[in-house]
């Protein structure tokens, strides 16, 4: 009676062999919800993908100025440190692009998902200018992916720290006031540098920045994808995976299946959360209820 309807399997590993196995057929509406509960969760796990790939790009370039800073890594001649100053400017620019890639994408998202006029666009612009407004270094960052494209490379010193032994890879100031093409915005804040931008200093402070920003604007407590994590996890059982499966008889009689994922949004947005640093969170409303999302338990109401 479940032939030619869609209907809930799981697949167990038995003794090294898989075996897909029918558990029942979905309830009235059961199925829409499914869909809607990996729609909700695959759009956080989309935002999450564009802040792993920022960081990513961030952790290169950081990776790379330890590797060089130190003298055990040597600078035998011009051509190797010029070499050297090309690959970070690389990286660097790499990154502020990608930075520019993530707000983007995210500020589209939201205005696709909840509306040009809605609350959480409104809430999104907020977060991005409480930012905005109390870090310089987001500020610089921001608008310098325009410096890059339209004046120099950003970063063309280096000196020597003879007794600690390591480099220091440097933004110059003086460039970065002679370039005309500031916003007004951010041109104050050039014009007062005293010395020079420290690249490593920079980025460390900046991916402090960014790692607040994220858990700021990710979402992740909104009623909507706890609520899809605790529906979905009404299906996850040891050692078995859950498959939406539809059995039909193929012109010669045999057997065919049409199998569908159905929970690894649920798996990639709990370990999204994780990746935040957020053990535990909680949010209300009257739709939904209290939603608590708890590491250990993955979510408890």
């Amino acid at each position: 009676d479940y032939i030619m309807c869609w209907c809930l399997y799981y697949l167990k590993i038995i003794d090294n062999e898989k075996k897909l196995n029918f558990d029942r057929k979905f309830g009235d509406g059961e199925l829409d919800l499914i869909y809607e509960c990996n729609q909700i969760l695959g759009d956080f796990n989309s935002f999450s993908d564009y802040y792993s790939m920022l960081d990513s790009s961030l952790q290169e370039l950081k990776e790379y100025i330890l590797k060089v800073e130190n003298f055990k890594f040597r600078f035998a001649s011009p051509i190797i440190k010029k070499g050297v100053i090309i690959e970070i400017n690389k990286k660097f620019i790499c990154f502020a692009s990608m930075f520019k890639t993530y707000l983007d994408y995210y500020e589209v998202q939201v205005k696709q998902i909840h509306g040009k006029e809605s609350s959480e666009l409104q809430e999104f612009k907020r977060k991005c200018s409480k930012i905005f407004d109390k870090y310089f270094e987001y500020r610089f960052l921001y608008h310098l992916r325009h410096y890059c494209v339209h004046y120099k490379l950003p970063i063309t010193k280096v000196s020597q720290n003879i007794e600690d032994k390591h480099r220091i890879f440097y933004i110059e100031k003086e460039n970065l006031k002679n370039w005309k093409g500031w916003k007004p915005i951010i041109k104050e804040d050039i014009q007062n540098l005293d010395k020079d931008v420290d690249v490593k200093q920079f980025i460390l402070k900046i991916e402090k920045i960014l790692n607040e920003l994220n858990k700021d604007i990710s979402y992740f407590n909104t009623s909507e994808v706890l609520g899809a994590i605790k529906i979905m996890k009404k299906y996850v059982r040891p050692s078995e995976t859950p498959y939406i499966v539809k059995e039909e008889k193929s012109a010669n009689g045999q057997p065919n299946f049409k199998i569908k994922n159905m929970i690894d949004d649920y798996f990639l947005a709990t370990n999204n959360i994780l990746k935040l640093g957020i053990l535990s969170c909680a949010v209300y409303n009257k739709e939904y209820g209290f939603q608590f999302f708890d590491s250990f338990n993955i979510i408890l109401t």
